[in-house]
């Protein structure tokens, strides 16, 4: 499962410093996910939303820490992932962007996007309220989430490799066609060829019996014309 970069807006930190002083408790519900690239993120960033937005759903789960650390987990299914997942954002029931977070890639589209996004206040459980959100105790669990990023993102290099491989298969066939009718193409032209050089030899072989005859003949009247003469 990948772990990348998370910081809490503005508007998250005022909600934590509220909580904290009023003895309150800040509600995470859902997380949304952005194809776009927002830049560089730090803590207290002021951003009311992300842009580009394409895919929302519920956190998916929790991992407890420590007393200060908690974990979300963040999943998208591969039917459901139709673009990039860039950016990823968490909001709580009142619908305010609390944080905001970046995978250490782009999640590309049509693989399982999970993302774990770390959080640090002091005494958190006393400032939020995980109620609603499935509960993963156990190193299996996070594990077997792990192992199915895996297999997700090992899947996904496979379905390149064959999408580059099908490619590769067709501009082979469509070089050896092509390579083929201009073989063809020579083939006639080197046949035709033939058939003229043969009717040259033949047209030469006359002339040159001909010629032979001709020569015979002027010889046979030299001569002639000479005995007649003596």
């Amino acid at each position: 499962m990948a772990d990348g970069k998370t910081v809490i807006t503005l508007n998250g930190l005022k909600a934590l410093t509220e909580a904290s002083s009023l003895g309150r408790q800040v509600k995470p519900v859902y997380f949304k996910v952005s194809d776009a690239d927002i830049g560089d993120i730090y803590p207290g960033i002021d951003l009311k939303d992300l842009p580009s937005v394409w895919y929302q759903a519920n956190i998916s789960g929790y991992i407890p820490v420590n007393d200060s650390t908690v974990q979300f987990i963040l999943d998208t299914p591969p039917d459901k992932a139709v673009k990039y997942g860039k950016t990823f954002g968490l909001y709580p029931e009142d619908g305010t962007l609390f944080a905001v977070a970046k995978p250490p890639y782009p999640f590309p589209p049509l693989m399982r996007q999970r993302f774990r996004v770390q959080f640090v206040w002091q005494q958190i459980e006393s400032v939020m309220n995980f109620e609603d959100i499935p509960f993963y105790e156990f190193d299996q669990d996070v594990a077997h989430l792990d192992a199915l990023s895996t297999i997700s993102l090992a899947l996904f290099d496979v379905q390149e490799h064959l999408t580059v491989l099908e490619q590769f298969k067709a501009d082979y066939y469509r070089f050896k066609s092509s390579t083929s009718k201009k073989l063809q193409n020579h083939e006639s032209r080197i046949s035709t060829n033939e058939v003229k050089l043969q009717d040259h030899e033949l047209a030469i072989l006359d002339m040159s019996a001909t010629l032979g005859n001709q020569i015979l003949q002027n010889s046979l009247e030299i001569g002639l014309l000479k005995q007649m003469g003596g």
